[in-house]
Parts: structure tokens; sequence; C-alpha cells
């Protein structure tokens, strides 16, 4: 086996630990948000269901998950 066939694949070896890496990096990110959009609508479901909250509240909130989920707008930055 020729050193170029061996440097090669050592080269594409570590290309795919790069890909690798970077996916599982999303799907942390992905895990991470998913568990703070749960915490945030169980928060908004305990604000929907107290009287006592302004509506103010509520959209303060919701303007935060919209932020966090707007993907076009972190893509432009």
């Amino acid at each position: 086996m020729a050193i170029t066939d061996i440097k090669s694949r050592l080269n594409n070896l570590y290309l795919l630990r790069e890909k690798l890496c970077d996916k599982q990096k999303k799907e942390m990110e992905i895990e991470e948000i998913t568990g703070w959009m749960l915490e945030q609508l169980n928060y908004l479901k305990v604000l929907i269901n107290n009287k006592n909250v302004d509506r103010s509240e509520i959209r303060i909130r919701i303007d935060d998950i919209i932020c966090v989920l707007d993907v076009e707008e972190a893509l432009d930055e």
C-alpha cells in the first residue's frame, strides 16, 4: 500500500470525525433548545391559568420563545 493511499485514508477519516463532532454538537444544541422550550411552554401554561398575571408577561414569554426559534434571524447574524 502506497504512502499516499494511507495519507488519503487518514485524511478522509479525519474529515469524517470532524463531521461527526459537528453533528453531535448540533444534536446537543437541539436537545438543549427542546428542554428549554418545554420549560417555557409549561411556564406559559401556568401564567395563562393564573388570573392575576398581566398579559404583557405572557407576551414577553411568547416573544422569548419566538426569538429562540427564529432561525432566519440567527442565520443573518
